[in-house]
């Protein structure tokens, strides 16, 4: 009997914990895979004229090396 609460004791809680954290871990992939398909249809249903083609801003750099103090919006 005091081998089986060993074996228990050293290999039961391990497993445990185990099962716990895949099942929270699967709950939140789930919620992320939904938050993800959201995003994609909002994304889709932007409008293209005012946000496509996007045109990516360089900072500039003066003479000094240091980069330009610029605020972006």
């Amino acid at each position: 009997m005091s081998e089986f609460l060993e074996v228990v004791g050293n290999v039961g809680f391990p497993i445990a914990v185990s099962v716990y954290l895949l099942i929270r871990v699967e709950n939140k992939l789930g919620e992320l895979t939904a938050a993800i398909g959201e995003l994609r249809e909002a994304i889709i249903l932007l409008p293209h004229e005012k946000y496509w083609p996007a045109t990516p801003t360089m900072p500039s750099f003066p003479s000094s090396g240091q980069p330009a103090k610029q605020e972006y919006l």
